[in-house]
Formats: C-alpha cells, sequence, structure tokens
C-alpha cells in the first residue's frame, strides 16, 4: 500500500465515520456500518485507529483543529478588535458551511461511557480559550474585560453557532428562508453585532 493511498483510505473511514454519526450517532453507529460504509475492511480501520472511540477522538481532533486555526489567525492579527470578531464570525461560518456534518458529531456526541472522550474535548476547549485570552481579552476596555466570563460566554458563542446548523431543516421550515451566501453574510454580522453590541441594540 502506498502513502497516498494509505491517506485516501484513512479518510474515506473518517469520513464515513462522520455522515453515519451525525445521521444515526456515535452510540447508534456500529463499526461494521463504518466498514461498510467506507468501502474497508475492520482490519483497516482497526490499522489506522485502534478503535472506535479512537475513531471519535480523530473525528475531535480534525474539528478543533480547524476551530483552533480559525480562533488563531482572527484573534492575534493587529486589526482593531471589532474587525476581529466580525471575521471570526465570517470565518467559523463559513467552515460550519462546508463541513455540517463534522460540527454536528463535534458538538452533540459526548458519550459517557468513552473513557477520555469529556476530557479529550475539554483539553482542546482550553487550548482555544488560552489563545481567546491571551490574544483577544486585553484589547478590550478594562471594564469589558473584568466582567468577561469565558466559561459562560464561550459555550453561549459555540452554542448559537453551532444550534443553527444541527436544526437548520426546522429554521428553514418555520421561517420559509434561503440559506444561501446573502443569508450567511448578513448571519455572519448579526452574530458579531449580537456580541459586540447586545441582542437589543438599536443599530442608529
Amino acid at each position: 500500500m502506498t502513502e497516498q493511498t494509505d491517506k485516501n483510505t484513512k479518510l474515506r473511514i473518517l469520513e464515513a465515520a462522520i455522515r453515519l454519526f451525525a445521521k444515526k450517532s456515535y452510540s447508534a453507529t456500529g463499526l461494521r456500518e463504518i466498514v461498510k460504509e467506507a468501502g474497508v475492511s475492520v482490519a483497516m480501520v482497526n490499522y489506522h485507529f485502534g478503535s472506535k472511540p479512537a475513531l471519535l477522538k480523530a473525528i475531535l481532533k480534525h474539528f478543533f483543529s480547524r476551530m483552533h486555526e480559525i480562533v488563531l489567525n482572527n484573534f492575534t492579527s493587529s486589526d482593531p478588535t471589532e474587525l476581529k470578531v466580525r471575521h471570526y464570525f465570517r470565518a467559523i461560518i463559513n467552515f460550519f458551511r462546508e463541513s455540517p456534518e463534522l460540527v454536528r458529531v463535534a458538538m452533540t456526541e459526548l458519550p459517557h461511557d468513552t473513557p477520555g472522550i469529556v476530557e479529550f474535548k475539554a483539553e482542546h476547549v482550553r487550548q482555544i480559550v488560552t489563545i481567546f485570552g491571551s490574544s483577544f481579552l486585553p484589547s478590550l476596555p478594562e471594564p469589558v474585560r473584568k466582567n468577561i466570563k469565558l466559561e459562560i460566554v464561550g459555550p453561549a458563542i459555540m452554542g448559537i453557532l453551532s444550534s443553527h446548523f444541527i436544526i437548520r431543516p426546522v429554521i428553514k421550515n418555520a421561517f420559509n428562508i434561503e440559506f444561501d451566501d446573502s443569508f450567511y453574510e448578513n448571519y455572519a454580522d448579526e452574530l458579531a453585532d449580537l456580541v459586540l453590541y447586545g441582542a437589543f441594540h438599536v443599530k442608529d
């Protein structure tokens, strides 16, 4: 097996697991279903990942690596504070649009019978919070900075972002709207306004 074939096989397994976990959940998906979806053998899954929990960790690592990159690129820049926030929302929404199934798996799967997943997620969240805290918070006015509780604000923002993509069919039918480029451009700005000025801020 060549190195490229090896990488392609690993990617097929990863993508098959994401699709099935997003559709059925981690707990309800068997290893043989992943094998069938990916068109590989059980031996290949064991070779590349070792186990189903390790496969979930690989998916989560992929998700958090992208999140880490987005936070690093946008909150360590020299842009003014408002632009950092707006660029961050545009970047993360583009990522979520590209990978809605990955978002569903990463944000909803927390199997308590699988040792290590909680701490695995927590460690990646800590890494992102560290970047945010060291690179973005110092740029805020002191009264604002002192009152920000990252353990509340962080999950709230991620909940708003991810819930849209998780229940998007419901939102589409409830509000009879199209999720096109124009919608998401406006969506990014609305979320930035929400964070910067509050939900009921009246624009001039």
